[in-house]
């Protein structure tokens, strides 16, 4: 491939799926191996308080491409509805600024209902229209029998190789909600066969193949170590319950040794990801891409792990809300290695990836964006990025188990159908004892609850050609609200 001397770099957005921040090498768990990971953290910046800004799949992948909070839109802060139409996109913006675009891997625009009704690849018209030039879009590794069962390329392929009944069968044993029983055993294929090893050859034979004379992006997207929990060998057996950190807030002996065989094979399934996403990284660097190229790693939230004993995600803990986040950039002068403290939201990735490939104003290419650049951060240019961070989860009046979060590095507050919550984090970093109700905690909870008023305040209903969930009378009146909270922030 030919460069020119003025080429704008190229960007890759590397993701996985449902990767808790604090499950890495030399993190949580003892043993566990993540040489791609650590490759990019030796290469470049970590923020490591990164937050997403709703800890469930679909929200969070609108965020990233849009620029806007789930809120902002009719889907919602939810799992449950399609992507509305319609929301202008960051590769829509770096098209303009001409880059040639490309997303292989997980996107999920789709709810599980129209998924189920379509193959795949017949609503990639979809991601084409939002920005991408080229689209291998799978759907992952959920390919239970709802209404009829998830088609994508993946599925294809597992045909293709006469393994498709298997692993459906296989699958709908490891889901609880289901009625599945089956916890805790390898997949039934093996590492050739299975999902990210799948779509990581697409993204090794992309770049590969790639020859224009224009700068690319690419989100690169792995769907582990999202659930079901089925490493391929010999990534299954790599780790033992026993060695495996109990779950805090759970004293059941029972429930520890469950929860423990549940992280051995989350752990096996990090390091198999973690191995695709370094034959990717070889790839690159093959080529010799990477002096050239922003990499940034992040996923779309955490997964609790058993910690209160509670699976999955859409929770306001930080095992769910708070996601690993690196930045490898050629042109930052911080050396690699570097660790920053300053909080960052998934709002924040697209406004970065904008700053880094297009002149175009944040506000003129993802209009009513709440995100902010962290280029000039991680490049060392700017001292500070957010003093505190925001994340949500459901609509506020319908009940269940909705909420609102802001977080400053010490303290989180949390506004919720079910109640309150108020953690010192340094002191309780598992967030074990609520103090919302604590003498002498008033003040603080006031003073929190200003910042979250101030944030949902703040936030802009997207232009009349979209419909948002939240009406623009409500935000009006939270923005009055304003006035009479606290919004000095919390020591």
């Amino acid at each position: 491939m030919q460069k020119c001397a003025t080429r704008r770099p190229d960007i890759i957005f590397l993701t996985d799926d449902e990767h808790r921040w604090d499950f890495y090498g030399g993190g949580q768990v003892p043993g566990l191996q993540t040489p791609t990971i650590d490759r990019l953290k030796r290469r470049g910046v970590t923020l490591t308080n990164a937050v997403s800004n709703c800890p469930v799949c679909m929200p969070t992948r609108f965020t990233w491409l849009t620029g806007l909070y789930g809120s902002q839109s009719a889907a919602g802060p939810r799992n449950s509805k399609d992507w509305p139409h319609g929301h202008p996109t960051v590769a829509q913006s770096l098209q303009r600024a001409g880059y040639h675009t490309a997303l292989i891997g997980k996107l999920h625009s789709h709810c599980g209902e129209t998924v189920s009704r379509n193959h795949l690849k017949d609503l990639e018209k979809h991601t084409h229209d939002r920005g991408f030039d080229d689209v291998f879009e799978c759907s992952g590794r959920g390919i239970y029998p709802k209404k009829g069962r998830p088609e994508c390329r993946y599925t294809d392929y597992l045909k293709s190789k006469g393994l498709y009944d298997a692993m459906v069968a296989d699958a709908c044993t490891r889901d609880h909600r289901l009625g599945g029983t089956n916890m805790y055993s390898p997949s039934i294929v093996g590492v050739e066969d299975h999902f990210d090893n799948f779509v990581g050859r697409e993204m090794i034979r992309w770049i590969n193949d790639y020859s224009m004379d224009k700068p690319f992006f690419l989100h690169a997207s792995f769907f582990g170590p999202h659930f079901p929990l089925d490493p391929p060998e010999p990534f299954f057996s790599r780790h033992r319950p026993d060695d495996m950190p109990p779950p805090a807030g759970v004293e059941d002996p029972e429930r520890i040794k469950f929860w423990q065989k549940q992280r051995a094979a989350y752990c096996g399934l990090i390091e198999f990801t973690d191995y695709c996403m370094g034959k990717f990284l070889d790839a690159l660097e093959a080529r010799g891409l990477l002096e050239n190229t922003i990499i940034i790693f992040a996923s779309d939230h955490g997964d609790m792990m058993g910690d209160h004993n509670m699976f999955y995600k859409m929770k306001p803990y930080d095992a769910s809300v708070r996601t690993p986040f690196i930045v490898c950039d050629p042109a930052s002068v911080l050396p690699g290695g570097t660790v920053l403290q300053g909080l960052a939201e998934a709002v924040d990735i697209p406004a970065t990836i904008l700053a880094a490939g297009s002149d175009e104003h944040l506000q003129d290419a993802m209009p009513c964006s709440p995100g902010r650049s962290f280029l000039e951060y991680v490049r060392g240019g700017a001292g500070k990025h957010r003093e505190w961070a925001y994340a949500e989860q459901g609509n506020l009046g319908e009940g269940g188990s909705s909420w609102r979060m802001v977080r400053t590095a010490v303290w989180k507050y949390v506004f919720a159908e079910k109640g309150d919550m108020l953690f010192n984090l340094p002191l309780d970093p598992f967030e074990q004892r609520n103090l919302v109700d604590e003498p002498g905690q008033q003040e603080r909870v006031k003073a929190m609850r200003g910042l979250l008023i101030q944030r949902m305040g703040s936030l802009l209903v997207p232009p009349a050609t979209v419909t948002s969930n939240v009406s623009a009378k409500f935000y009006k009146g939270v923005a009055e609200s304003i006035l009479q909270a606290d919004q000095s922030l919390p020591d």
